[in-house]
């Protein structure tokens, strides 16, 4: 029985499909199976995959029967034996040693359920960018009111665990992992390794890009969520089929407020200030109820710093023009972040 089943969504992959299953054959980790789960594609993913499968058992093609990736994810989870899950995604490339190390840091700690790593940008060409490293032990508790502090595609957990909690909410067409962390949270230990596992690839059909505004406000609900849950209430999403109106959330003003900050502010390098996204502009009235104080304060600084980061190569006045408003909000933030921005200006790596 293999230990690892290794989730691979497929759809329109092509170029890059070959490199990303070939990283997974050439860990040094061996006992794994791959889940190559392909969803009907417009170029050449079927044949690639099927004549790759055909010469390596350990590759299992799937044809997955559609829907969003959270249904192609449970769908592959099912057929999957390993005692651990771990995903990939199909324009990505997986370090040699990424099993290893991971494998190693569970045979040390039984108490921990989901592990990811520090990830390495690359280009469209594989050219290196910068590392980003998530937080790690108790930062990311702290972490998760800011966001999805895991990559999705370097996360490996406890098949278990998976199974205790139902897999993805389907509801999620996008931050379907940041969903299924969140409500991982109360159940295990989660870390992340300071060393890279995986090199993750921007180009211009990446999801995380092409997907930016709903990606936004699926995160927004999976977060909201998660506060009821921890406030001992009913979880507002559970067994619903469509997301709810936002005024229906049991959540109190000054706390959805602060989410609508949190978010806003970690979506800014995406999306653009109000002139680029229409419904950030009426998120920011909340953000600016609350910038004069503690966490309100931060998250305007940040919204500020990251439309500097989305205008750097695109309209140098908006980015200045950012970039001093959040030095006006919060100078220490504004300087500790400014050199990076200033740096993102002329080479932009993500």
């Amino acid at each position: 029985m293999p230990k690892i089943s290794v989730l691979l969504p497929v759809r329109n992959a092509q170029p890059f499909l070959s490199e990303a299953i070939q990283s997974i054959q050439n860990q040094s980790f061996k006992n794994f199976e791959v889940m190559l789960l392909y969803s009907p594609s417009r170029d050449g993913s079927r044949a690639l995959l099927e004549s790759m499968a055909a010469q390596d058992r350990r590759l299992i093609f799937t044809e997955v029967k559609g829907g969003n990736l959270a249904a192609c994810l449970n769908e592959g989870w099912q057929g999957a034996r390993g005692e651990f899950i771990a995903r990939m995604d199909a324009d990505d490339v997986a370090h040699p040693e990424r099993f290893a190390r991971q494998m190693a840091a569970f045979a040390g700690r039984p108490a921990l359920g989901l592990l990811g790593g520090a990830v390495r940008y690359i280009d469209a060409a594989g050219r290196k960018g910068r590392t980003v490293r998530q937080p790690q032990g108790g930062d990311i508790e702290r972490a998760f009111y800011w966001g999805c502090p895991f990559t999705h595609s370097s996360v490996m957990m406890r098949r278990a665990l998976w199974e205790k909690c139902g897999g993805y909410r389907e509801l999620f067409a996008q931050a379907e992992d940041y969903d299924l962390w969140l409500r991982l949270h109360a159940l295990t230990e989660m870390d992340n390794l300071p060393q890279t596992l995986l090199y993750y690839r921007l180009h211009p059909g990446n999801s995380v890009r092409l997907n930016a505004l709903a990606g936004r406000r699926y995160a927004f609900f999976a977060q909201a969520s998660w506060l009821a849950r921890r406030h001992g209430l009913a979880d507002p999403l559970e067994g619903r089929t469509s997301l709810p109106d936002p005024v229906s959330l049991p959540l109190a003003e000054a706390e959805m407020n602060a989410l609508c900050g949190r978010v806003l502010a970690g979506s800014a390098h995406l999306l653009g200030d109000a002139l680029d996204d229409p419904e950030g502009g009426l998120w920011w009235p909340r953000l600016k109820a609350i910038s004069n104080r503690g966490e309100g304060r931060k998250c305007a600084a940040l919204c500020r710093l990251r439309w500097s980061r989305f205008y750097a190569r695109r309209d140098k006045r908006r980015c200045l023009s950012h970039a001093w408003a959040a030095l006006r909000t919060s100078p220490a933030l504004a300087v500790a972040c400014g050199c990076r921005i200033i740096g993102q200006m002329f080479n932009h790596d993500g």
